[in-house]
């Protein structure tokens, strides 16, 4: 969703648009927003006469090596005829070269023709593949993002990416230094959901419901009340729903995405809803200085909410699926 259609991140955008950093990584969850974020930043950049940016979005799935990314690349450059436009370039210009020196060639073009370059990178998660099969080609990559401020670059993607710094060694610094802190794409604020929810036309108790079931979750929001408006019937569609084994796919693959400490807290807090920070702490064994960190991201991203030092999961649907795996190990 686009334009009006597209509700909240307005901090994200204001700081893409308007701040001063010019590495800026997006994190988040699966299916909370990140491919909507840059279409959404495109689409303004494209529509404002005055930003002094030309955005180019760059999906990076499937690249799995140098090569591969050049040929995304390539592919992204084709389907964006008004960066081609604005820059005065074509394809031809850039086939057959690697894409660092693409990427230094789209730069330079781009500021000979009186802009700056805004890069929209997405599915970030692919540079843990091409750090793997073609290492070389994270230290030259690295070169170029950072070449602000001719060139702004967003980067999204899961928390995974983090563990690159752990498998490509620098000569200089790690990979995602000049992108840290990271912005956290996280549920939705009050306001937005219901924002959102009113397109559905619901009662206030529903739309508190919703609100309460999913954490404010974009994807479990948008697919329950869209479930909802088809069934008028809130209590069976949130059985249904529960039960989905669709749902249950999704989280059990976001699970994975995130590190054993950080899934080792989730378990416990699940187990154990309402411990405190120590109570989680010594619970884990993994120590109270760590815990905070952790706790700070899993918040950061949806998964957690604190209440008064109290922590439990923060939605129905997600604690719903991880007791039962919980239930599912035991019982094996």
């Amino acid at each position: 969703m686009r334009g009006a259609n597209f509700i909240g991140r307005s901090d994200v955008l204001r700081d893409v648009l308007e701040g001063e950093r010019d590495c800026l990584w997006a994190v988040g969850a699966r299916r909370m927003g990140k491919t909507s974020l840059l279409k959404e930043l495109e689409h303004r950049v494209q529509q404002n006469a005055h930003s002094p940016f030309v955005p180019l979005y760059w999906d990076l799935q499937g690249s799995a090596d140098a090569r591969g990314m050049a040929d995304s690349l390539l592919g992204s450059i084709e389907d964006s005829e008004s960066f081609r436009r604005a820059t005065d370039i074509s394809v031809d210009d850039l086939e057959g070269i690697p894409v660092s020196e693409m990427l230094t060639t789209l730069v330079r073009r781009t500021v000979r023709s009186g802009w700056r370059m805004l890069l929209l990178v997405d599915e970030g998660e692919e540079l843990l593949t091409i750090a793997r099969t073609d290492p070389g080609a994270i230290p030259k990559l690295r070169r170029v993002l950072q070449k602000g401020p001719e060139l702004r670059t967003v980067l999204t993607s899961t928390r995974r990416l983090a563990r690159i710094d752990e498998m490509v060694e620098l000569d200089t610094s790690p990979f995602l230094l000049a992108f840290y802190p990271p912005l956290y794409l996280g549920p939705l604020r009050d306001g937005e959901a219901r924002t959102l929810l009113d397109r559905g036309q619901f009662s206030d108790d529903e739309n508190r419901t919703i609100m309460e079931r999913t954490g404010n979750h974009p994807f479990l929001l948008q697919l329950l009340a869209s479930r909802l408006f088809e069934q008028r019937d809130l209590a069976a569609t949130l059985d249904q729903l529960g039960a989905d084994e669709m749902v249950g796919n999704f989280f059990s693959v976001d699970f994975q995405t995130l590190d054993a400490p950080e899934r080792t807290v989730l378990e416990e807090v699940a187990r154990n809803p309402g411990a405190s920070r120590s109570d989680l702490a010594a619970a884990t064994r993994l120590g109270e200085d760590p815990m905070e960190g952790l706790v700070y991201a899993l918040r950061m991203l949806g998964y957690v909410a604190v209440t008064d030092g109290k922590h439990h999961l923060s939605n129905w649907f997600f604690e719903r699926w991880l007791r039962r795996a919980l239930a599912s190990r035991a019982s094996q």
